[in-house]
């Protein structure tokens, strides 16, 4: 990603996230446009941008309302932790607006990480949904603009006010629903002012966005290390942050005199756009990338009756594989080999494969990991004798010799579940086959093959390893090589 793109990005980022007209929805219809979501690995990488340049407009909320914000917090702590603890209803309002938040923010932290599997899938990346998304919350808008009474400020808030509006935010979970906006029409339709309604869906938001940050954050910083673009994320921040505090300060000032038709008929506008986009022929090539059909690599050594030339493989979905050495992107096979594709992105799901070690490498051969004993040292005798399905039982091995993935062979870069000696007793390892490994036996289920970062295996298939019972060049990497997260994407 270059300085610029990540420039414009930020500024969106800033810009959208307060105003009700959906930042995700702008962040991701500009990357799309931009190209940063036109690959493979792609997914990945946009997730830990997103997540990183969140922070910075949360920043900005902090800047602007800093001393709202340290009001109601001096005032919380005082009257309900020190000397002078006084009854809720007996609270002054700052420290009752302490409380309005804390409690407004409940629902969304129970949905989100109820829901998360589903809103880290890929809703996000989908036009269509986030089309549909403007338009709903674009006509709940007008509606909350039509029965409210803008008699309302943050004094009057309740507590019945703050679960709802809380509730409110949980639409903002899926894309296009904008959290500002889901917050403030939910405040409309309990008669606050739009400025008012505005002020305490910005307040609201502190700890939607911190905590959601944070724990994107936390999570993404492998792909973040290794996507090699810190100082566009350091941009992208900054200018996020202070297009943000501008378009804070824009809408309060914008609110006290005019209405919200202005943001209802843009997201109407773009809603239909990004429909009518996701809808034409160049959205469904885009989406054939994603979904794409590949061909192999120069032909594998491998030599058969069954081969050819020119051999096509369905990839139905990719994994991203960050280790210490690199990051990579694994396409699957799953109309090939659907039983081993299914255990594998299953253990995936679980997690299984976090944290576990690189625990063969036969150089110039194969790279194999997988085995999650090698998460205890002390099972270091055990290593490559571990591991079982994500259900428990045996894995029969998928070898039909008419099968694309067969006729390819162990190429370079493809991806084949091992097994023990016995047939069907497969488990949780896999191997990535490097230069040499096209002249093994055809008795490995493959199901997947390296999209992109070969580098990195290559890399890790030339370390140094020590001695095994097959060799010198084949044992366990004298250095340790982990990996740190296998995401579906």
């Amino acid at each position: 990603m270059s300085i610029l793109t990540a420039l414009l990005l930020g500024l969106i980022q800033g810009l959208t996230e307060f105003i009700p007209i959906s930042s995700t929805a702008h962040l991701t219809a500009a990357a799309h446009a931009l190209g940063v979501l036109d690959t493979p690995d792609s997914a990945a990488r946009w997730t830990a941008f997103m997540a990183t340049i969140q922070l910075g407009t949360l920043v900005a909320v902090l800047a602007y309302f800093r001393s709202d914000i340290v009001a109601s917090g001096m005032a919380w702590i005082a009257e309900n932790i020190g000397p002078r603890r006084t009854p809720l209803a007996l609270q002054s309002t700052d420290a009752r607006l302490g409380w309005f938040v804390v409690v407004g923010s409940i629902p969304i932290v129970i949905v989100g990480l109820a829901l998360k599997p589903i809103i880290e899938g890929s809703l996000t990346k989908s036009l269509t949904v986030i089309g549909f998304s403007l338009i709903g919350g674009a006509l709940l808008l007008w509606l909350a603009e039509r029965r409210g009474k803008f008699t309302r400020t943050t004094t009057d808030l309740s507590v019945v006010d703050a679960v709802i509006i809380g509730a409110a935010q949980c639409l903002a979970l899926f894309p296009g629903n904008s959290r500002s906006g889901s917050t403030m029409m939910a405040a409309m339709f309990r008669d606050m002012t739009r400025e008012h309604a505005a002020r305490f869906s910005f307040l609201l938001s502190i700890p939607a966005i911190l905590g959601a940050g944070i724990l994107q954050f936390v999570g993404s910083i492998d792909e973040i290390q290794a996507s090699g673009e810190i100082p566009a994320l350091i941009v992208a921040t900054v200018a996020g942050g202070i297009s943000g505090y501008w378009s804070i300060a824009f809408l309060l000032k914008f609110l006290r005199t005019h209405s919200m038709r202005p943001f209802i008929v843009y997201r109407l506008a773009i809603g239909a756009v990004l429909i009518f986009t996701a809808c034409t022929p160049q959205q469904t090539e885009q989406d054939a990338v994603a979904m794409k059909e590949i061909a192999p690599p120069e032909r594998s050594q491998r030599r058969s009756a069954d081969s050819t030339d020119s051999v096509v493989v369905v990839i139905t979905d990719t994994v991203r594989v960050v280790t210490s050495k690199g990051a990579f992107t694994i396409g699957l096979y799953g109309e090939d080999a659907p039983k081993a594709v299914a255990n594998f992105l299953a253990l995936v799901e679980a997690k299984k494969y976090n944290g576990i070690l690189v625990h063969r490498v036969v150089q110039e051969y194969l790279v194999q990991m997988g085995d999650p004993t090698t998460k205890d040292p002390q099972l270091r005798s055990e290593w490559g004798r571990g591991g079982q399905t994500a259900t428990g039982d045996a894995l029969p091995d998928e070898l039909d010799p008419a099968l694309p993935s067969a006729q390819r062979g162990y190429a370079k870069g493809v991806v084949a579940m091992a097994r023990k000696q016995s047939p069907n007793s497969a488990t949780s390892q896999f191997f990535i086959c490097l230069d040499k490994a096209a002249s093994l036996p055809y008795q490995y289920t493959i199901f997947g093959t390296v999209l992109d970062g070969m580098k990195v295996v290559e890399a890790i298939g030339r370390v140094e390893v020590e001695p095994g019972p097959l060799g010198d060049t084949d044992g366990i990497p004298r250095s340790t090589i982990t990996i740190k997260s296998i995401q579906r994407r």
